[in-house]
C-alpha cells in the first residue's frame, strides 16, 4: 500500500491553521508544515498544532514564497520514503477529507503516476483574486498542449516521490509561478498526469489568500510566456534553418529537414533547461526521454515531408510549415485517445472521481 506525506506551506494562516493540521495528519503518514515567516500570531498556531508524532515543522525566519516552501517541505518529506507527498493550503480552502479521492486514483492507475491535479469545477465561482490568472492560463495552455489541465493553480495535487525528486533537481523555488513552472515540466517531460474534481471552501471571499492579483498573475503567466517564446523560436529556427539550406545551399530537402530539426531540438531543450525552468541539472534519463521524443517526430515529419514534396510535388516552402502543423495534430490525437484516455478508463471518467470525459 502507498503511503503518503503531505506538506503545508504556511503564511500567516492563523487558527486556521489549526484544524487544517489536525484533518490532514489523520489522512497520510506524515505531514510538514512549512512556516513561511509568518507574524508571531501565527507561529503560536503553528506550534500548537505541531505536537503530533506525524507532524515536522520547517520555519523560514523570512517569507520567502510558496514555491520556496514547497520545494523545502518536498526535501523534508521525502526524508521520511513516502511513495507520494500530497500539497494542501492552510487557508482552508482545501477539503482534507477529500484526500481519498487522491489515494482512489491513484489506485485506478494501477498504484502510480506521476501528478494528480485536483481540479475545482466551479470556476465561475471563484473570487476574482483567485480566477483571474486561472483562467487565462488555463485556456492557453490547453491550446498548447491540449491536455486535461483546466485548473493551473490549484495547490491540491499529489505527486510521486520520484516526480518529486525531478522538481528538486530542476525547478528553481519562486513565488506561486513555481506551480505552473512545475505544470509546464510535467507537460513538457511527459509525465502521467491525472485530474480529480474536488470542491473547494473560500471564506470571506477568500480575503485570508495571500495570492496578489496582479504581480503574482504576472508571475504566473511570465512564466508561461517564457516557454511559448521559446517553443515559437525553436520553431522559427527550424524553419529557418531548413530554407537556408535548401535553397541558398541546395542541400536535399530530407537532409536539410534532419539537419534543422536537430538543431531546433538541442536549441528548445536547452533553452527550456536555462530559460524557463532555469534549472542547472539535466539527468541522463532526461536527455534520453528527449532523444527518443525528437527521433520519433523526426522519422514521422520526414516521411510525411517526402510524400508531400517526392510524391505529390508540393513546394518545399509551404510543405515544411504543413509537416509541422501536422505533427502537432497527430501529437494532439495521440495524447488525446491514448495517452490521457487512459488515464481516465476506456469511459473516459473514473468511476467514484468525477473527472470530466474526455472521450
Amino acid at each position: 500500500m502507498n503511503t503518503f506525506a503531505a506538506v503545508i506551506p504556511a503564511y500567516d494562516p492563523g487558527p486556521m491553521i489549526c484544524s487544517v493540521v489536525s484533518a490532514v495528519s489523520k489522512q497520510v503518514n506524515f505531514v510538514v508544515v512549512v512556516d513561511d515567516g509568518s507574524d508571531a500570531d501565527s507561529k503560536k498556531f503553528i506550534k500548537e498544532c505541531s505536537s503530533g508524532d506525524n507532524i515536522t515543522v520547517v520555519t523560514f525566519h523570512k517569507n520567502m514564497g510558496k514555491g520556496y516552501a514547497l520545494i523545502e517541505g518536498m526535501k523534508e518529506s521525502l526524508k521520511q520514503n513516502p511513495d507520494y507527498i500530497l500539497t494542501v493550503d492552510s487557508d482552508g480552502q482545501h477539503d482534507p477529507f477529500e484526500i481519498p479521492k487522491f489515494k482512489e486514483c491513484i489506485l485506478l492507475a494501477g498504484g502510480h503516476c506521476d501528478l494528480v491535479i485536483g481540479e475545482r469545477k466551479t470556476v465561475e465561482k471563484m473570487p476574482f483574486r483567485s480566477r483571474l490568472g486561472n483562467v487565462i492560463t488555463s485556456k492557453i495552455l490547453n491550446a498548447v498542449f491540449k491536455g486535461p489541465v483546466t485548473d493551473t493553480q490549484s495547490g491540491f495535487r499529489a505527486y510521486s516521490a520520484g516526480f518529486a525528486r525531478d522538481i528538486i533537481s530542476h525547478i528553481p523555488p519562486g513565488r506561486y509561478e513555481t506551480e505552473m513552472k512545475i505544470l509546464l515540466y510535467a507537460l513538457e517531460t511527459g509525465r502521467d498526469i491525472r485530474n480529480i474534481e474536488i470542491g473547494t471552501l473560500y471564506f470571506d471571499e477568500n480575503r485570508n489568500s495571500k495570492f496578489r492579483p496582479v504581480s503574482d498573475s504576472l508571475r504566473v503567466l511570465i512564466a508561461f510566456g517564457r516557454y511559448a517564446v521559446v517553443s515559437f523560436t525553436s520553431f522559427l529556427v527550424d524553419y529557418g534553418i531548413f530554407l537556408a539550406l535548401s535553397y541558398i545551399f541546395d542541400v536535399y530537402y530530407i537532409y536539410a529537414h534532419v539537419v534543422s530539426r536537430i538543431i531546433s531540438a538541442a536549441f528548445n531543450f536547452l533553452s527550456n533547461k536555462h530559460f524557463v525552468f532555469r534549472s542547472k541539472k539535466a539527468t541522463l534519463k532526461e536527455m534520453l526521454k528527449y532523444v527518443l521524443a525528437v527521433l520519433f517526430s523526426l522519422s514521422v515529419t520526414g516521411a510525411l515531408l517526402y510524400c508531400l514534396v517526392g510524391i505529390f510535388g508540393f513546394s518545399r516552402f509551404f510543405a515544411k510549415p504543413l509537416v509541422e502543423f501536422a505533427m502537432f495534430f497527430i501529437n494532439f490525437l495521440v495524447q488525446k485517445r491514448y495517452v490521457f484516455r487512459a488515464a481516465y478508463g476506456i469511459g473516459g471518467r473514473q468511476d467514484g472521481i468525477g473527472s470530466r470525459d474526455l472521450s
